[in-house]
This record gives structure tokens, sequence and C-alpha cells, in this order.
């Protein structure tokens, strides 16, 4: 049993990392992760019935495997959201860097779609990377689900937004070149 877990492990880390033989030049893998965030930001009106949230998010990474989620390095994205305070409809985009424990990092721009306080939806393309990550691409389905959110008026008349929540890269196809 320890034996299959560790082999599950160490596989699961190669493929993600680029660091196994299983990730072959020019042979996508395809994987789920998701990573347990925080989020921090400023809240600043755009227009009278829309406000923009600028911020960050940041959390450790996991790899789900047979044997269950496995750690994987951590994540920290940028963030600007656009919110519709008439529909609750927001766009966002930014950008994502991952980093190994070694150090090794990949980065890539998202965008999506969704509800304020419900979450967003769409897509993540990695587009490089350094070390065990040099010549990496790739890219796949993602998704914020917030489900705490605190807010703190500044003295400046801006609100600070802190919020948790999980982000899910589902179906997502890695390619090392």
């Amino acid at each position: 049993m320890m034996n299959s877990t560790f082999i599950s492990r160490a596989l699961a880390l190669g493929v993600i990392l680029g660091g196994s033989p299983a990730l072959a030049q020019d042979e996508a893998q395809v994987f789920n992760a998701f990573a347990v965030a925080t989020a921090n930001g400023t809240i600043v009106r755009a227009a009278a019935k829309q406000v923009m949230v600028v911020g960050t998010v940041r959390g450790p990474l996991f790899i789900e495997t047979n044997e269950g989620p496995v750690p994987a390095g951590n994540v920290v994205c940028s963030a600007s959201l656009r919110i519709d305070q008439g529909n609750r409809h927001q766009t966002g985009s930014g950008a994502c860097t991952f980093t190994a424990d070694d150090g090794a990092a990949a980065w890539g721009e998202w965008e999506c779609a969704g509800y304020a306080l419900v979450g967003c939806r769409g897509k993540l393309t990695l587009n490089g990377g350094a070390g065990r990550f040099q010549g990496v691409s790739g890219e796949g389905a993602m998704t914020w689900r917030p489900n705490a959110h605190e807010l703190e008026t500044q003295l400046d008349g801006t609100t600070l937004q802190n919020t948790s929540g999980v982000v899910i890269w589902r179906g997502f196809k890695l390619v090392k070149k």
C-alpha cells in the first residue's frame, strides 16, 4: 500500500512538474488540480453601478490522483474583476505563477465570467516556465468558487476585500516541448 501510494504521487508530480519521462515531448498529459486559496484585493468604483476588484489569489496547489489529492507546490494569481452591481455579472482576467518546492515555475494567463459571490468560470493558458517547467504549455478549464468574504472600508473610500475559496482546474492538458 505504501509503495503504490508513493508511486502514484511520484507519477502525478512528475507529469505535472515535467520531471518525469511520463511527460514525453509533445505528448499531452491531462489532469485535474485545485488550490485552497485566499484572495485579497481592493474594490474601486468604476461607474455608477460597476466596481473593479484588483488583487491576488494564492494558496497551496494539489493534484488529484487515484490515491486522493497530492501536494504539488503553490500558486499565486493576479486578478482584475469587473462587477456589474445591477445584475451581479462579473468578468475577470489575470496571470498565475505555479511554483514547485524546488523553485521550478510555470506561468500563464486566465480569463473568466460568472456572478459575484457565486464564482467565475473560464480558461487558464500556460505560456512558459523555468527550470523543469521550461518549454511547458497547456490549457484547461478554471473555476473560482469563493466561500467567505470580509469587507473593510478604508479612509480614502476604497474597500479592501478578503475572500477564501477554491480554484479548480479540470481537464487541464499539459505539453512539454
